[in-house]
């Protein structure tokens, strides 16, 4: 059995009431996922992030004046991107699966009515995918993503919509820390992370 599956299975199953629904089909329709309230881009493939591993993570995210502490479970493949992430009371806040072009997703009821599945999937793939393909997915929506190994910057027009700045121990491992604000949806994040053994 996989690390996350482990992870999921001990904690997640009690708290299924919790959560919205079962896993559905978001709206990721044609593959494509929203950035911003008006920045749609092209979704990269699980094979398209930059990384091949399970990583563990907390995370503090402040949207408008609520804060949520979570943590999360995320396994990177080149078939599938996976997400699992619980508050700090155990319940699932979200679980997103993405492959074949689909992504299915559970959001809780107690989260903020902002939050969305696609915005996280977006985040995530400019957090993590490969910048040629990112650069590629935003070309076409008119965006540009400047990338170095401890910031990356994406801007639609003459807007910044997504900053980013990374602590990590190495650059081919999630190992350390990372803060990121997405201005587009009016939250920021800060996120510690490290890789899980499999």
């Amino acid at each position: 059995m996989q690390p996350w599956c482990k992870w999921l299975g001990s904690g997640v199953l009690l708290v299924l009431a919790g959560c919205a629904s079962d896993k559905s089909p978001t709206g990721a329709s044609g593959g494509r996922v929203m950035l911003g309230p008006r920045v749609q881009i092209q979704a990269i493939a699980p094979a398209e992030f930059g990384y091949r591993h399970q990583v563990a993570q907390v995370l503090v995210m402040r949207f408008g004046t609520q804060t949520i502490n979570l943590e999360a479970q995320l396994a990177m493949g080149k078939d599938e991107f996976r997400a699992i992430l619980l508050d700090s009371l155990g319940r699932r806040a979200v679980t997103l699966v993405w492959r074949d072009g689909k992504l299915e997703s559970q959001l809780a009821e107690w989260l903020p009515p902002g939050v969305r599945a696609e915005a996280i999937l977006a985040d995530m793939m400019v957090l993590y995918g490969q910048p040629a393909a990112l650069k590629a997915a935003l070309q076409e929506a008119g965006c540009t993503l400047e990338a170095s190994t401890t910031a990356r910057l994406v801007r639609c027009g003459e807007k910044d919509v997504l900053k980013a700045e990374f602590d990590l121990k190495s650059p081919r491992k999630l190992n350390g820390s990372l803060r990121y604000t997405n201005f587009a949806w009016g939250y920021d994040v800060e996120i510690q992370s490290v890789e899980v053994r499999r």
